[in-house]
């Protein structure tokens, strides 16, 4: 039976790579190829504009981004129906990150995702060293340390 955490594994590995394979930087631009992002932590947060906390995580995301744009990629995986909803949230946020349209849910479906806005925290090796389910302005410390340790490990 000690395959099946591996089979799982595996399988999470690839619908992640299939989910977040076609990143675009914005509701009109091209996708972006994730290889870019290899060797950098990545900060993947599932978010809908429908969603009071999500509102308040993307300025911190921005920051994030803006502290550490050698060593961090933000991807954010948008999971509402309607596209123009989304849109016109980034444009009340002003945000310049990436932004995954999962309509369906699919992404937010293999990760098990609950919660508005759930974050998934990768290391440089790929490996999802931290989930954040919800934000909390409050615990921006808690989420700044987890970044700046994944950072460290080089």
């Amino acid at each position: 039976m000690a395959l099946a955490p591996v089979r799982r594994r595996a399988a999470l590995v690839a619908l992640a790579a299939l989910a977040l394979a076609p990143v675009a930087a914005s509701a009109q631009a091209a996708p972006i190829d994730l290889a870019r992002y290899r060797g950098k932590v990545v900060y993947v947060d599932f978010w809908a504009s429908w969603c009071g906390p999500c509102k308040l995580s993307f300025p911190w995301m921005q920051g994030l981004a803006a502290r550490y744009p050698n060593d961090v990629a933000v991807v954010t995986v948008n999971l509402d129906r309607q596209k123009p909803q989304a849109d016109a949230f980034l444009r009340q946020v002003h945000s310049t990150l990436p932004v995954v349209f999962d309509a369906q849910g699919a992404s937010a479906k293999a990760w098990k995702v609950a919660d508005m806005p759930t974050s998934l925290v990768f290391d440089r090796k790929g490996q999802m060293r931290f989930r954040h389910q919800g934000f909390f302005p409050g615990k921006t410390g808690e989420y700044d340390a987890h970044i700046a340790s994944l950072v460290r490990e080089k």
